[in-house]
């Protein structure tokens, strides 16, 4: 089950997949072709090439977590939230109105700082290693490493009586697939819904 009007378009989600997986090398593609004589004659321009790079991981981090989002806002029953501050997190409305203790999420430690997303997933898919149906409790914050193609994922597994009973850190590691990654660190099906003409 996923919630349907969280549905992404096929533009925004194809322009961020695409992005996430063609910046790096059309970058050093760029980089050797631009710069194609002098690196014959072995002036290989490398400061110019570490601009280019860090530009590129810059636009890959930030393409690897908007796709991301696109699955994890499908499995979350409320609206995404922003934060650039764990101060944020803890008053967010995660905390004030839908009933997390805000103790539990200072015990396991929050990102201290940054631009973060946040997302309840509260679903049931199918488990990717035992196929059978697995519940989804999680509370997840998703923060670009902008100047690494990096995306870091602070998961928190939730109780039935909304308690925080575990906290893992993943990594979305450019070029692993962001579905495979979700699949694997959850053990859950992860996909993605698309409707033409957005949602």
């Amino acid at each position: 089950m996923v919630y349907y009007a969280h549905a992404t378009d096929p533009v925004t989600f194809g322009t961020f997949f695409v992005l996430y997986y063609v910046i790096i090398p059309a970058v050093l593609l760029t980089w050797f072709w631009k710069y194609y004589v002098y690196i014959k004659k072995r002036q290989y321009k490398l400061k110019q090439l570490g601009v280019l790079i860090l530009l590129a991981f810059i636009l890959t981090s930030f393409s690897g977590f908007k796709v991301l989002e696109q699955y994890l806002y499908l499995y979350s029953p409320v609206e995404k939230m922003t934060c650039y501050s764990s101060s944020c997190v803890l008053s967010s409305p995660l905390v004030t109105e839908y009933g997390f203790v805000r103790e539990d999420f200072e015990e396991f430690g929050v990102p201290s700082l940054g631009f973060m997303r946040i997302y309840r997933i509260y679903d049931t898919e199918l488990s990717a290693s035992l196929l059978t149906p697995k519940k989804l409790n999680y509370v997840v914050i998703a923060r670009p490493l902008l100047f690494l193609p990096v995306t870091e994922l602070h998961v928190y597994e939730v109780s039935e009586n909304k308690r925080l009973v575990t906290k893992d850190k993943f990594y979305l590691v450019w070029p692993k697939s962001p579905g495979k990654f979700l699949t694997e660190k959850f053990d859950a099906k992860f996909s993605v819904m698309i409707l033409e003409g957005g949602y």
